[in-house]
């Protein structure tokens, strides 16, 4: 598991030179700019390329090429030879790093290929090299996982307290993402359709059953729970109040953190379960506060 998480996270997170260079090639025609600033002078290098990546910093890389030293978005950059990875849980893997549209599902101990990074997903290809996919980086780790008897959580994620929050955590969202598209209606059936409420509750208690009470308004207004004030201070996994009405009920729609700045939610104007943006927008603005479910 280090090497491909210190890999990993150094191409995703860090602000730093890293030990050794990458050789990355190009996934499609990009723009290499002269500075790391998006309005810096630039050319376009084509796809295919291959570069060596000797720094890393919130989504750029400093490549070279024969000498010349220039800046790129990670999203763009490939490595050469594939990281040999194995899924450590059933997953959802992503058509784009939207997350908004799923390729497939790959089981606990299936062996992939990690290419790259966009954001907090980790471009990966199956074994076979017939598909390439977006999933959670997460899920992934270098040495191969002991299968779990009838599908139960992984023993190493149970083995403390922190691993069982961490499971039922990551539990609610894969059943939340495997939900992606499904109806939103103002007569819910789950698992077949949703409103805003009984998607949360359905997705809370598969990990936890029956955690969450029924109505919009009772999920967010329970004691039980910690409020979190303010977006900066969600983590993954947290419910998310919203006043969209304007009234004075500060709790009317809700729905589950995914981190970095996105969360899902079943949408009476998109009719659907989707994925938004909280960072910013909209939802950034109607934001009530958010409920620590696993404290």
């Amino acid at each position: 598991m280090r090497v491909l998480a210190i890999i990993l996270v150094l191409m995703m997170t860090c602000a730093t030179a890293l030990a050794d260079s990458i050789e990355v090639r190009l996934n499609a025609s990009a723009k290499v700019y002269s500075a790391l600033n998006a309005s810096a002078k630039s050319v376009t290098a084509p796809k295919g390329l291959e570069v060596s990546l000797r720094a890393c910093a919130k989504g750029w890389g400093r490549v070279v090429y024969k000498g010349r030293t220039g800046y790129i978005r990670l999203k763009y950059l490939d490595r050469v030879n594939p990281l040999k990875a194995y899924v450590a849980r059933s997953a959802t893997v992503y058509r784009d790093a939207s997350a908004s549209r799923t390729l497939t599902t790959v089981s606990a101990g299936a062996q992939v290929y990690a290419l790259g990074v966009e954001g907090s997903l980790v471009r990966i290809m199956n074994r076979s090299k017939t598909w390439k996919g977006y999933i959670q980086s997460g899920v992934l780790t270098s040495e191969k996982p002991q299968s779990p008897k009838g599908g139960a959580i992984p023993a190493q994620l149970a083995a403390t307290a922190e691993g069982a929050k961490a499971s039922k955590i990551e539990k609610t969202i894969y059943v939340a993402q495997a939900l992606l598209g499904a109806p939103c209606s103002e007569t819910p059936n789950p698992p077949k359709s949703f409103d805003c409420a009984g998607f949360t509750a359905y997705c809370y208690g598969k990990a936890w059953k029956d955690i969450l009470k029924g109505s919009v308004r009772n999920q967010g207004y329970d004691e039980r729970f910690e409020r979190v004030d303010g977006v900066g201070r969600l983590k993954r996994g947290d419910l998310v109040c919203f006043n969209t009405v304007d009234d004075r009920d500060l709790c009317d729609h809700v729905g589950i953190y995914l981190g970095k700045g996105y969360f899902l939610h079943a949408s009476s104007v998109a009719k659907k379960v989707i994925v938004s943006q909280l960072k910013s927008g909209y939802y950034n603005r109607v934001f009530s506060w958010g409920m620590r479910i696993f404290s």
